[in-house]
């Protein structure tokens, strides 16, 4: 029997899509042994290995966004987006002993700032070692600071890799599941346009991490090539959007509600070319 791992992008807001199809996934009490997450699609993973249904939504919905993210955090605690009280969300908490009980294989990719590499990290079974860890996948570059785990600083994963498909066939793997938030054809952001605030930023300090974000959008068309030779040769199924992406940070409820309906519904649609792929 293949082993099937679940590969899930970032993006921010964007991620309320893959929270769609997650809760579409749980409805139909569909699992996966291996799961690797970057940026806000480490916060999917570990909603979705809890099995809580509903969870991303109410984290990103804007309602609630108010508290963690704007100008009013800024004002408050000097960060535009506080990932402490997003990843906490106390009004919905996340069931750790739920996810800790689970025998999924989880890791969350973040990239170190001082080699510009990526890394693939597990936490040790403590809650404190996973909200380090998915803050540190989670960092938006100029946005957020990086995160101190042990001696390493990190940052959010997606600078490097942002489908970390490859890790999952490293993990012995024999096909992926890659949940995109952006449809066909839409790059991500172009980093390479940002040289002096990267410069400013991170030359003094993590002179890597600008080198390497400005080589992102190219490996990012590298990286999507592949995957495309990949669902030629039955190794791979994308689900990713049909419609236009939303914001980054979208502060619209419609339409940040449409895009999660919309990465439901298509799973839902989609549901039987899974199966079928799971299976074969």
């Amino acid at each position: 029997m293949s082993k099937i791992g679940l590969v899930l992008e970032g993006g921010s807001f964007r991620g309320i899509f893959t929270a769609g199809v997650l809760d579409s996934l749980l409805d139909h009490h569909i699992s996966f042994p291996y799961v690797v997450g970057v940026s806000a699609g480490s916060g999917n993973a570990v909603n979705f290995i809890a099995g809580q249904r509903g969870r991303t939504k109410k984290v990103i919905t804007h309602e609630n966004a108010d508290a963690y993210y704007g100008l009013g955090t800024l004002k408050t605690n000097g960060k535009v987006l506080d990932l402490d009280q997003m990843l906490a969300y106390e009004p919905m908490p996340l069931d750790f002993d739920k996810f800790f009980a689970s025998d999924v294989e989880s890791e969350f990719v973040a990239v170190n700032c001082q080699s510009g590499e990526a890394e693939y990290l597990s936490d040790d079974g403590t809650k404190e070692s996973l909200l380090s860890i998915c803050k540190a996948s989670c960092s938006v570059p100029l946005m957020c600071a990086p995160v101190k785990i042990g001696d390493k600083a990190y940052l959010d994963g997606s600078i490097v890799d942002s489908i970390p498909y490859e890790r999952a066939f490293m993990k012995g793997c024999d096909k992926v599941v890659v949940i995109q938030t952006r449809k066909a054809g839409e790059a991500p952001t172009d980093y390479s346009k940002m040289k002096l605030l990267l410069n400013v930023c991170y030359h003094t300090t993590y002179p890597k991490v600008a080198e390497v974000m400005v080589k992102r959008r190219y490996n990012y068309e590298k990286q999507m090539n592949r995957l495309e030779e990949l669902v030629s040769d039955g190794k791979a199924i994308i689900i990713r959007p049909e419609v236009g992406s939303i914001g980054h940070f979208e502060n619209d409820d419609e339409k940040i509600n449409a895009f999660y309906q919309h990465g439901y519904e298509l799973m839902e649609s989609n549901m039987d070319k899974l199966q079928e792929f799971m299976k074969s």
